[in-house]
């Protein structure tokens, strides 16, 4: 089983939409709730994969809990929640990383990847990242353009998201999506400050033989080069197509949400403008996802139906 989701990942045309936190609509729970109850999450999680039969599932996709495992608060009343910054961080950094493993709702992420190796066996497991400088700006409050300037800072996040990788791999995730909300233009200095940072997560991820992907939330064509420095997997917003890729690079795509609302014959139109697009600059599309979570106002008959018209879509194109 695990050899064949090892090789369904290497072949790619792989669709894995972001569905998390709907599960506590769902559920009937108010999301916070829902987000530390690793049994609540795992059956509902898997409840959802058996339902839509894509290629996988989110087993966590909360790109504050490093945040919050750091000792930063997270409101409670929201979703994505927001992050209050710490008042100053400790003295002792190592110490205060070891045991971020064991805070917030790193253990009930854990738990969720290991209950669904079990419960689905076959699914590919994707789990969602803060990359290291949201995850700075979290801690401190500083805007991203500022965290280039604060080498020390950006060093211990870059450790945390490490310790993280490691703790996941070890748990048995398939793909790990390592969000930014935006890195800023940079000079050349700045780009090698981030490749430090970003050099060991890869290593660490091709150790444990999972696949890493870089998500620039504000991703422009501009940032391009500098996304293909920093990793030679990341994923492009179908609305920036046609761009050229680096050659002999793998594209993955996200979709914007509000698309699975649109009808079956709207959604295979766009797709299939898109795949043109990305069949140009690279005969591989790795993954096809969304732009961000469904969230829990979608209506839920239009998301089921658009998430069948893409898997289907995507089935017919292998």
């Amino acid at each position: 089983m695990v050899r064949n989701k090892k090789e369904r990942i290497r072949k790619g045309n792989l669709f894995i939409p972001l569905i998390f936190s709907f599960g506590a609509v769902l559920e009937g729970l108010p999301t916070r709730e829902f987000l530390q109850d690793p049994t609540k999450l795992s059956n509902c999680l898997r409840t959802i994969q058996n339902y839509f039969k894509v290629d996988g599932v989110v087993c966590y996709g909360d790109t504050t809990v490093l945040a919050e495992a750091l000792g930063c608060v997270i409101s409670s009343d929201r979703y994505p929640p927001a992050v209050q910054p710490l008042q100053e961080l400790p003295v002792d950094s190592e110490n205060w990383l070891k045991e971020m493993v064991q805070r917030g709702r790193v253990p009930t992420a854990i738990e969720v990847i290991k209950r669904l190796n079990v419960l689905l066996p076959d699914s590919i497991l994707l789990t969602v990242t803060p990359g290291p400088v949201t995850l700075t700006c979290q801690l401190t409050g500083m805007p991203a353009s500022d965290v280039l300037n604060r080498t020390d800072l950006l060093e211990i996040s870059a450790k945390a998201s490490l310790l993280l990788t490691k703790t996941m791999g070890d748990a048995g995730v398939d793909l790990m999506m390592i969000r930014e909300k935006t890195l800023p233009l940079s000079d050349e200095v700045s780009i090698k400050k981030l490749s430090r940072c970003y050099a060991p997560l890869w290593n660490t991820a091709k150790f444990y033989d999972l696949s890493p992907l870089l998500v620039i939330e504000d991703f422009t064509a501009e940032k391009l080069d500098l996304a293909s420095k920093l990793s030679g997997s990341f994923v492009i917003p179908a609305d920036q197509l046609p761009i050229s890729v680096p050659k002999g690079g793998k594209v993955s795509l996200s979709l914007p949400v509000a698309l699975l609302e649109k009808e079956a014959g709207e959604i295979e139109s766009f797709l299939m403008s898109k795949l043109v697009c990305a069949g140009s600059t690279s005969p591989r599309l790795f993954l096809v996802t969304t732009d961000g979570e469904i969230p829990s106002e979608m209506n839920r008959e239009r998301m089921i139906r658009g998430i069948e018209a893409v898997r289907d879509f995507l089935k017919a194109r292998a």
